[in-house]
């Protein structure tokens, strides 16, 4: 923008300005004008220093006089004046000079600034003046950091150019909103960290409880851990005439399958879409020397509770098992698992996995009926793999995050193949006992289904089935002689 003095053809005078570098008025800039300006304590001094705060200086230490653009400084007689570290009696300002007034006394920077009109200091400036002002009030690092500290934002604050103020200020607004939307998204990670968490961080708890007290609780666990059994599996459905397979009509872009009006995913037998598979987990624990499982009859055989899944039975389609596996803690490899039997009447099967024979040690069914008050520790694999993931380290959870989309089953190898995959163990009391079920208030969650429910003397009780939030968190396990009689009625002998 052009002012009066540029359109007549003159050139602004420069401003010239004085920064206090130290002493009582530290961090102040002050304009100059007039021909002839006194430094000094007395009132009337246009550079007016408090004589109470600054004793080297006299009430008339010096003067300024206006020589041209500039100023030249007259100290009177024998008052010392330093000017950039030298003495002086008389000396002729340029811009940036540093003046000392008195021994120990204050110092002041001497600024020209070209526009006259405005005279802001750059930021380069502003730096300089709030260093030099930390550098000489400052008697220690830490006095010096606060000084330039405190400075710094006021000096841009109040000496800058008005555009300057401005783009500092949107940096800050643009700073702010980046600040909050990491720290929204930091939230947001945290809540869902705390949802995975929380309940094995209670689980854990629990565990650690039992692990602080010696005795049986220990020795149960420690017995117990090698024979429970980590189950996996996939089923799908077929037409029975044509076995062609039941597969979904396609995929989205986002590599999930396309869904009618209702959320219902578009399933077809004809075509080559992927086939439709339905993906679960349990638990399952040695009940024999030749490799005999016991757990869930809704474990083995998972459509039979499965609402949807009935729902596309009676349509006419029939459930096909597409892979069923195990993992043992310690062993890497999987080992095939297989239904042999499931009781009509009760929530337990029979597995089969030859891959456990003569690995694991068969768990000891209890021929005794537990009682209400008796402690009992369940144990078995609650949430499947995402318990398995929240308990393993953020490095390995990162590897495999990085690899794309988690994989069921290549997920489950890894894990056994680091060694990551063991059961979990709550322990509590038996609250009631009935021919159909034992009540207890051991916690646990969906996966840890047919899980062994074992009493301190390392027998098993009942099998884990169900979870009863309504009421106080008790869970149910079917008793174990509904075990031993199905074993007995496929002809098999029970370990004892």
């Amino acid at each position: 923008m052009q002012t009066s003095a540029d359109i007549a053809g003159i050139t602004p005078s420069p401003r010239p300005m004085v920064v206090h570098l130290s002493g009582s008025r530290r961090g102040t800039t002050e304009r100059l004008s007039g021909d002839t300006l006194r430094i000094g304590t007395d009132a009337d001094a246009e550079i007016h220093f408090p004589a109470d705060r600054e004793p080297p200086i006299s009430p008339l230490h010096a003067t300024l006089r206006r020589q041209g653009a500039t100023y030249e400084l007259q100290a009177e007689p024998d008052q010392p004046v330093w000017v950039n570290g030298q003495p002086v009696t008389q000396a002729t300002l340029g811009s940036g000079d540093v003046m000392r007034i008195g021994h120990g006394g204050p110092l002041l920077r001497f600024r020209l600034y070209k526009d006259g009109s405005n005279a802001y200091k750059s930021l380069g400036d502003s730096l300089s003046d709030c260093v030099d002002c930390a550098k000489h009030g400052g008697k220690t690092r830490l006095d010096r950091a606060t000084i330039f500290l405190a400075g710094m934002p006021r000096e841009l604050a109040t000496q800058t150019a008005p555009w300057f103020r401005s783009v500092v200020v949107l940096l800050l607004v643009l700073l702010g909103v980046g600040v909050a939307m990491l720290a929204w998204r930091s939230v947001q990670l945290e809540q869902r960290l705390a949802s995975e968490r929380t309940r094995l961080a209670e689980t854990s708890e629990r565990l650690a409880t039992l692990e602080a007290r010696a005795g049986a609780v220990q020795r149960v666990i420690s017995a117990a851990t090698g024979s429970i059994i980590f189950v996996q599996g996939a089923y799908g459905f077929v037409e029975p005439e044509s076995r062609k397979p039941l597969r979904y009509l396609a995929l989205g872009p986002d590599g999930q399958p396309l869904r009618n009006m209702s959320g219902e995913p578009l399933i077809t037998l004809e075509g080559d879409g992927p086939i439709v598979e339905r993906f679960y987990t349990g638990t399952a624990f040695v009940a024999s020397e030749d490799g005999l499982l016991l757990t869930n009859r809704h474990v083995a055989i998972p459509w039979r509770d499965d609402e949807s899944a009935q729902a596309l039975i009676q349509q006419g389609l029939v459930p096909v098992a597409q892979r069923f596996v195990g993992y043992l803690a310690g062993i890497k490899q999987s080992f095939d698992v297989e239904l042999v039997v499931a009781s009509d009447d009760a929530d337990v099967a029979v597995l089969r996995c030859s891959g456990v024979t003569g690995v694991a040690k068969p768990l000891t069914l209890s021929e005794t009926i537990p009682q209400p008050g008796d402690e009992v520790i369940v144990m078995g694999y609650p949430t499947g793999i995402r318990a398995l993931l929240a308990r393993a380290d953020e490095d390995f959870v990162h590897e495999i995050m990085s690899e794309g989309e988690p994989d069921f089953w290549n997920v489950a190898r890894r894990l056994s193949e680091t060694g990551r995959i063991a059961p979990l163990a709550t322990r509590g009391i038996v609250g009631q006992v009935t021919a159909a079920a034992v009540v207890y208030d051991a916690e646990t969650t969906s996966g840890g289904s047919g899980g062994p429910v074992i009493g301190l003397n390392g027998e098993v009780v009942a099998v884990n089935t169900a979870i009863l939030p309504e009421f106080g968190g008790s869970n149910l396990g079917v008793p174990v002689k509904h075990a031993g009689e199905l074993l007995a009625s496929a002809g098999l002998k029970r370990h004892r």
